[in-house]
């Protein structure tokens, strides 16, 4: 059985909800997280580049050395 509700009830429900629902500064608060760790992952990127290159660069030089 449906009970039926007021308007004032149906507007205290709806009110309720509104706790569950992110504001505009949440969203530009994770958009700017979401920025901030992807410039540091393009860091992190050249960073491995280089340190890769670098090794096989070296590599064979430090094997030479120790042969």
């Amino acid at each position: 059985m449906t009970q039926v509700q007021t308007e004032s009830e149906r507007l205290s429900r709806l009110e309720g909800a509104y706790e569950h629902l992110a504001t505009k500064a949440d969203v530009e608060r994770v958009r700017t997280d979401v920025e901030r760790v992807r410039s540091e992952l393009k860091g992190m990127k050249w960073i491995i580049g280089v340190g890769i290159a670098a090794a096989g660069a070296i590599g064979p030089i430090v094997t030479r050395i120790l042969s």
